[in-house]
């Protein structure tokens, strides 16, 4: 593999090289014949990206209004912040009752949202068509 990494980039310097010949004859084929010439055309030379990056730039600090934003959200979701349950006695151990459990969905439940998804993924497929 790096035999061929090694050819490509000997024959990248020889195009390099090439380009800069051809402007430089143009130019003098320009200065002796008084004429102008068209330029050579740039040919895209394709790029060798590099294995291994140096130090990346440095990141950018934040805008000063991040901030303020983030001091509008905090004050925001404190108002949404619903009142806590008075403190257990022992916080590392968290007893059934402060637990968070959904109730289990009836079987009624279950039904109608099973029509209601059945519809809206038809109603999605022919929107498709």
């Amino acid at each position: 593999m790096s035999e061929i990494t090694n050819a490509i980039k000997a024959r990248q310097t020889q195009i390099v090289q090439l380009q800069s010949d051809i402007e430089t004859l143009q130019r003098a084929a320009s200065l002796m014949g008084g004429g102008e010439t068209p330029p050579a055309k740039a040919t895209r030379q394709p790029t060798v990206k590099p294995q291994a990056r140096a130090a990346s730039k440095p990141k950018k600090p934040r805008a000063a209004w991040s901030v303020a934003r983030r001091a509008r959200m905090k004050a925001y979701w404190a108002t949404r912040r619903k009142p806590s349950a008075p403190a257990a006695a022992s916080p590392a151990q968290p007893t059934a009752t402060q637990k968070r459990k959904r109730a289990p969905m009836s079987a009624a439940a279950k039904k109608a949202m099973s029509r209601r998804l059945k519809a809206s993924w038809a109603k999605r497929k022919r929107a498709r068509r």
